[in-house]
């Protein structure tokens, strides 16, 4: 901290000034003494005082407006507290609903609780099940855990089972410091389901650690209940081991014994009766020690030094202005003494800030209903805000109406694209997530966060809608291509069959020598006959065709009505993708009408075959065109064995597969430029964040198959 600094010297740019007045003074002097050369007097003038009076004067204002400040004064922000870890079971165990509305969500509403009651205590959270994971290490962020606390649901772990070993150790070695040993706390909220090798080893950990446990039991001791699950149809059914429903309880017994290993414990069983854990953690806390966090943050007061150099500039310039008539020049003198004495105020004050003013164009925009460009504007203005160091409420106030700005957009994409509102929503989630973590208390940007918590659930729902609309569409039309492929290969036997029934057609040769005429072709045995029913087997072929358009309309129908119904630009895809179909199929009839009226007279056969062809080749090109649409679509999607195949990749050979290829393709990819990136460092981490918890559920689901006791 140093002793003396200059609280706004941007200001010192206005010295920049002094040259072209000295200049002014000089040459004013030089002109003075040209016309005393012409009017016959003294060349050898003096240098006019007052000049260089003003000038030093402005030099005194400038020092003045940088505000030199000395004798700082630091006041710091210092709170004392505990070491709080929450080590929460999410098992599946957890999702018993003998207590309500479950034994994981009445645990993360008594976290809650705590941290409401909670000042100076840095607090984490490790979650556990059969490993455990730090959801969040030590802070005095409660918003942040708050967050993450939101984020917790079973899967959010590797592995399926129970392990309390795997938490306290998670949190006595990663979590919590040595440093700090006898002021820490480890809150542990479980149903008491171990699958461990005993709490033997979890109360020899917990002793070395010289940490406080208070245990807090949930769920019914006696009776037990069931663990909810949802199948892959989407109902809820009870969890069964070996074919028997599994019933879970709390494990008091085993709970109390590890309160008697344990020194300083406590155990409290709650069972299924609401509770308030922040009442319950200060009743254990209350005789216990505390110490200072460590927080370093305050703030430093200046002692204002311009006052010394205001009187020395009002001075100077009551000199400059007096002309040997002071009293005349009185009222001057005052005003000018009132405006030096107010100048390095005013100037700031008349400049408008330009952070200033582009918040306020920004809420201009967000105001007018221009959402877009609100979040654009107030997106610049929390760059600009990060590289400078006006506070961290004017970042949070930026940060919140940027989310409201995405927010907006959410609620406008609701009714025509849910998944793209659902992208939108989630940004604006993370934005006022971080104007709470600048702006702690910020309770507006919490209300804010409950409101997007359930826009998420409403469109995760109306998503999840679209995609079973989506696959009953895509076996409607699995349906339907099966139709046209039985009837393509029952029209390819019919031609078949009348190929074969036909004779050579070849004309026989005159002779030569002779005028007679040619010898007339066999006409084939029965062939009115087989013509007949030939004709009858393409008029139900014809038939088929027929309904099979009539489907077809009936699904562009359908499709259309959900496009005008949902304006989702998907619903508009697939009609397009229905039109070319019912092109094909009508010239696909057409060509199976003229063959079923050739086929009752032999000698048009020819021409018959030629129209089943025809029709043949159209069904198939309607295959064809479904085949390239959805090879369009991608690569699909992957199931758990294919999950499985690619975790067990040895990264080695990953590696050696991306490696640069020779020959024209590794030139012709060198050659080609990049794409500019869209996307910032923010959501770079954003989205990893979200891939690293997709992975982890994948592994979670993949390995649950391995544990034999998957609650």
């Amino acid at each position: 901290m140093r002793s003396f600094v200059l609280q706004w010297p941007w200001a010192l740019v206005l010295l920049i000034a002094i040259f072209p007045l000295a200049w002014l003074a000089v040459n004013a002097h030089s002109q003075r003494r040209l016309m005393r050369s012409r009017l016959g007097g003294k060349t050898e003038g003096k240098w006019n005082l007052k000049d260089w009076l003003w000038i030093s004067v402005f030099v005194l204002l400038t020092l003045a407006l940088t505000r030199p400040g000395y004798q700082p004064q630091r006041f710091s922000i210092e709170q004392s507290g505990r070491d709080v870890v929450f080590a929460l079971d999410v098992s599946r165990s957890m999702l018993a609903r003998d207590a309500y509305p479950s034994r994981l969500e009445a645990a993360k509403q008594g976290i809650r609780d705590c941290l409401d009651g909670f000042e100076g205590e840095q607090v984490g959270l490790v979650i556990y099940a059969g490993s455990s994971s730090i959801s969040c290490p030590l802070t005095t962020d409660y918003d942040f855990v708050r967050y993450m606390l939101s984020q917790i649901q079973p899967r959010s772990v590797e592995y399926g089972g129970s392990l309390l070993l795997s938490a306290i150790e998670k949190c006595v070695d990663q979590v919590l410091s040595s440093e700090r040993r006898g002021f820490q706390d480890i809150i542990l909220l479980t149903d008491g389901e171990d699958h461990g090798p005993g709490i033997e080893l979890v109360a020899r950990r917990i002793k070395e650690s010289e940490a406080k446990l208070l245990i807090v039991g949930l769920g019914d001791s006696q009776s037990g209940s069931r663990i909810p699950i949802l199948n892959e149809e989407g109902e809820t059914i009870p969890l069964k081991h070996k074919g028997e429903i599994v019933y879970t309880r709390l494990r008091d017994k085993e709970l109390g014994e590890l309160e008697r290993l344990s020194p300083d414990s406590q155990y409290i069983n709650v069972g299924t009766l609401p509770f308030h854990l922040g009442e319950i953690y200060q009743s254990f806390s209350q005789d216990k020690e505390r110490i200072a966090t460590g927080n370093e943050s305050g703030y430093v007061i200046y002692k204002e030094g311009a006052f010394f150099i205001l009187p020395l500039a009002l001075l100077l310039a009551l000199i400059a202005k007096s002309d040997l008539r002071i009293l005349d020049g009185a009222t001057a003198n005052l005003a000018i003494l009132i405006t030096v004495a107010f100048v390095p105020y005013n100037l700031w004050a008349g400049d408008e800030d330009p952070i200033e003013a582009r918040f306020s164009s920004a809420s201009e925009m967000l105001e007018q209903g221009d959402f877009a460009e609100s979040e654009i504007a107030f997106g610049e203005l929390v760059e600009i805000l990060e590289s400078s160091s006006t506070g961290s409420a004017n970042m949070a106030a930026s940060l919140f109406n940027q989310g409201l700005s995405r927010l907006k957009q959410a609620e406008e994409l609701s009714g025509s694209s849910p998944r793209d509102a659902l992208d939108v929503a989630r940004g604006a989630q993370g934005l006022f997530f971080d104007a709470a973590r600048y702006r702690p208390g910020f309770e507006r940007a919490g209300a804010r966060l409950d409101e997007v918590a359930g826009m998420l659930e409403l469109l995760q729902a109306r998503v999840r809608d679209e995609e079973k609309q989506e696959q009953e569409r895509d076996e409607k039309i699995e349906a339907l291509l099966q139709r046209i492929r039985e009837l393509r290969d029952e029209q390819a036997e019919l031609r078949r069959m009348v190929e074969s029934s036909d004779v050579e057609r070849r004309p026989a040769r005159p002779n030569r020598f002779s005028r007679a005429t040619p010898i007339e072709q066999t006409v084939p045995e029965n062939a009115d006959a087989k013509g007949k029913a030939f004709a009858e087997d393409q008029a139900i072929l014809g038939q088929e065709g027929l309904s099979i358009e009539e489907e077809m309309r009936s699904l562009d129908v359908e499709f259309s009505m959900a496009s005008v119904l949902s304006h989702d630009n998907s619903s508009e895809s697939v009609q397009t993708v229905m039109r070319q179909p019912m092109k094909l199929i009508e010239r696909a009839l057409a060509a199976q009408k003229e063959a079923e009226e050739l086929l009752p007279q032999w000698r048009y056969w020819i021409s018959a075959r030629a129209r089943q062809s025809e029709a043949i080749d159209r069904l198939q090109e309607i295959l064809d065109l479904f085949a390239s649409n959805n090879e369009d679509e991608g690569e699909g999607d992957w199931d758990e064995e294919d999950w499985e195949e690619f975790m067990d990749t040895d990264p080695g050979a990953a590696v050696a597969a991306s490696m640069p290829m020779k020959g024209e393709f590794r030139k012709d990819a060198m050659m080609q430029s990049l794409p500019t990136p869209n996307f910032s460092a923010e959501d770079i981490l954003r989205e990893e964040k979200s891939s690293q918890q997709f992975r982890e559920q994948q592994r979670a689901k993949a390995n649950a198959g391995k544990v034999e006791k998957d609650w």
